[in-house]
This record gives structure tokens, sequence and C-alpha cells, in this order.
């Protein structure tokens, strides 16, 4: 499978500290890609860590780099909403890219040679599950059905909420023995007594990500029917005065494309928070 990432050569620039992928070359397989950061040894030397017991490769064996977060993530500022059209494509492309990523995040927490917990298969279900969503929503918006693709930002948010919970709790790898077994987290208790509902986990996560309470009211609104369904079917005529204009349709009906970029975003952000935690546990198991 050919990657679709950006690279950066070492020769032209270095990362910072984050979490990054690597390869020898840029049009590498997707599974040769390795996931690692940029370290500064004892003797000063720099270098990739990427492997079990604090493995230490050199730069130049794996020259070529890029974030595993995707950046540059903010809608333009335009004077009218038809100037957004063309910035949807890349946008996609962005969502896209985690199809792979949670590939790659996945086979190197399972890597061989390390240990194999009851969390890898619960966190390899949260990304199974992400990619499903992902591919279902870049399907819907690009087949003009914002509405249907709205649905699924709610539940991928919660692949990132139930992702969460593994870190509350007071031993991860018992909790995700329990879901295995068909507890549901809802009415499992964190370190401190408190049940992981919905609710709760979102106000744990908003702690860290203020931006994912309004993503969550609003993207509520669309899983069970509401006024955004009535104003998406119904709408104020421009032409004539005290008139309404509305449309019963399986494709998008008045939605402008300023809507269409914060649903993508929020797709990209909650994939981000996924990432940006299971590349953590990654590098917490190469410590083990």
């Amino acid at each position: 499978m050919e990657n679709l990432f950006k690279w950066n050569n070492i020769n032209s620039k270095l990362p910072d500290t984050r979490c990054v992928m690597l390869c020898s070359d840029p049009t590498d397989e997707v599974m040769k890609i390795k996931v690692g950061a940029l370290i500064t040894t004892e003797k000063g030397e720099k270098g990739w860590f990427i492997g079990n017991n604090a493995l230490v490769v050199t730069l130049r064996s794996l020259s070529y780099w890029t974030y595993v977060l995707e950046t540059d993530i903010t809608v333009p500022q335009v004077q009218q909403d038809s100037q957004l059209k063309s910035i949807i494509p890349p946008f996609i492309q962005k969502l896209r890219k985690f199809e792979q990523k949670f590939q790659i995040l996945g086979v190197q927490m399972m890597t061989p040679g390390s240990k194999t917990y009851p969390l890898d298969l619960y966190i390899t279900g949260i990304l199974s599950r992400a990619s499903s969503l992902i591919y279902g929503f870049e399907t819907l918006i690009t087949s003009a059905n914002y509405l249907a693709a709205a649905h699924l930002v709610r539940p991928h948010l919660d692949n990132y909420l139930r992702l969460l919970a593994g870190w509350l709790v007071e031993n991860p790898h018992d909790f995700a023995n329990r879901v295995w077994n068909g507890e549901p987290v809802r009415k499992m208790k964190d370190k401190n007594g408190k049940l992981m509902t919905d609710t709760y986990l979102k106000d744990r996560a908003v702690l860290e990500f203020p931006w994912m309470k309004d993503v969550y009211e609003e993207t509520s609104g669309f899983i069970h029917f509401s006024n955004k369904h009535i104003m998406n079917a119904t709408s104020v005529s421009s032409k004539k005065e005290n008139t309404l204009n509305t449309c019963i349709s399986k494709t998008d009906y008045n939605i402008s494309n300023q809507s269409k970029l914060e649903a993508i975003i929020c797709m990209i952000e909650i994939s981000n928070c996924i990432a940006h935690r299971v590349s953590g546990w990654i590098e917490t198991k190469r410590f083990d």
C-alpha cells in the first residue's frame, strides 16, 4: 500500500520532541514505517528512539520523517462561503491519512518482541472502529450526504472518550478484560470511584481539550431528531419575502461549505487525540 504522507528529510530540518513517523525512503510501504521520537543520547548524539528496551538508531538509518499528528487545520477566513469549496479536498486528504496512521500505530504497538497486554487489544478495537467511521464519514461527505456524515462525528468522539477511560482506571488491563467480557464502560468506576458515564468522560476530556464540550453537545443534536434536521430541510427564501423553501432529498440541501469543513476538522482533531494517546502508550511499552 502506497503511503500518503509528505516527508521531511533530516538534511533539511529535524522535528521537535513530538512523536514522528520514520522511513528510509519516501516510497516505503506503510508497514515499513516506524514510529519514534528525536532524542539526544548521553554522548550528545541525536538519534531516533524507535524500539523496545529503549532502542535508539542513527538519524541516517531513517532519514525521512513526518509528524504523527496532523497540523495546519484551521479554516481560513474568507468573504464568501463558495471560496471554501476548493479547501475541502485537501482537508479530506488529511483525514484519509489516519487510516494508514492507525495501521502503523497498531503495528508498532504489537511489535514482535514486546509484551501484549489486554489494553493492546482494547486499543486495537478502538483503532479499527475509528478507521471504519473515518471511511464512512469520507464516503458520505464526498457523496453530498452531510447529514448522514455528521452523525458519525459523535461516535468518533466516543472512540476517544472510551480510550481515555483506560487511563482513568486503577488497572487498565483489568478494565480492558472487563470490556472484553461485555461489561459496559458506563457501569465501571474510575480510580476516584466515579462512574464513567458518557457525560463524566466528556467532562474529563474537556479538561485537556476544551473544544470537545461544544463538539459533544453539537453532534449529539444529530443523533436524535432535532432542529438541525428541520433547518437543513427548510430555509427562508432570499427572493420572496415571507416565503420558505423546503426540500426532501437524500443528498445535501442548504449545507454550507463552512459546515462541511467544520465537521471534517472535528474528525481530524479527534483522530489527532486518539493518535496522541496511542503514541504515548507505545512509548510507555518501550520502556517496559
